[in-house]
C-alpha cells in the first residue's frame, strides 16, 4: 500500500525543498545546494513514477465503473459482463436500457469514493454522472448519482447490487424513476 493515497502532497514539497535549494545555490554557488536541488528534483519524479505504477484496488473498481459507463453508452454488450451470474435482474434492467436510452458523448464521472467490507471481498463505489441522454423521445441533459455494490468474484469484480440516490439530496430512488 502506497504511503499516501495523493500524490501531490510529497510532490509539492520535494519540489519547494527544490526551489529553496536552488535558490540557495544561485545566492552562494555552493555545490551542495545545487546537487541537493537535483536530488529534490529526482524525489518528484520518483514519487510520480511510483503513484503511476501502484494501482489500489480502489482505483481498480473506479476504472471498472468508467469501463461499464463507456460501454453502455456505446450499447457494448459487453457491459453485462460486468453484474455477477447472480444478478440476473439487474442484468435484464441493462440490457433494457441500453435498448431505450441513448447517452451522448458528453458522459462525465465524477465524486467517486470507495468502501471495502468483508475483508476486502466487497466493495462500494459511489459516483456521480452527468450527461445529455435521449430516452423515449425525451432528450435532455441528466445528472445521475448512484452506488454500485461489488463482490469480488474468481479475482474480477462483479456488480451485485445497484443503488440509485437521487442527485440533489441524496435519498434512495427506484432505479428506473422517473425525477
Amino acid at each position: 500500500m502506497w504511503f499516501t493515497e495523493n500524490p501531490w502532497p510529497p510532490m509539492l514539497l520535494a519540489g519547494l525543498a527544490s526551489l529553496v535549494c536552488f535558490g540557495l545555490w544561485n545566492s552562494d554557488r555552493r555545490n551542495l545546494y545545487l546537487a541537493s536541488a537535483l536530488v529534490f528534483l529526482g524525489i518528484v519524479g520518483a514519487v510520480y513514477g511510483i503513484e503511476r505504477a501502484i494501482v489500489t484496488d480502489g482505483e481498480k473498481l473506479q476504472g471498472e465503473v468508467s469501463q461499464l459507463c463507456d460501454q453502455f453508452r456505446k450499447r457494448d454488450p459487453a457491459t453485462l459482463e460486468h453484474f455477477s451470474a447472480t444478478a440476473t435482474d439487474l442484468k435484464k434492467l441493462c440490457k433494457t436500457a441500453m435498448e431505450t436510452v441513448e447517452i451522448r458523448d458528453d458522459l462525465r464521472l465524477t465524486d467517486f469514493h470507495t468502501n471495502f467490507s468483508g475483508q476486502r471481498s466487497r466493495a462500494s463505489v459511489h459516483f456521480r454522472a452527468n450527461a445529455t441522454i435521449s430516452v423515449l423521445g425525451f432528450t435532455g441533459h441528466h445528472p445521475f448519482r448512484c452506488i454500485l455494490d461489488f463482490q469480488k468474484e474468481g479475482g474480477a469484480w462483479k456488480i451485485v447490487d445497484v443503488q440509485r440516490l437521487d442527485p440533489i439530496k441524496g435519498d434512495k430512488m427506484d432505479i428506473m424513476e422517473k425525477r
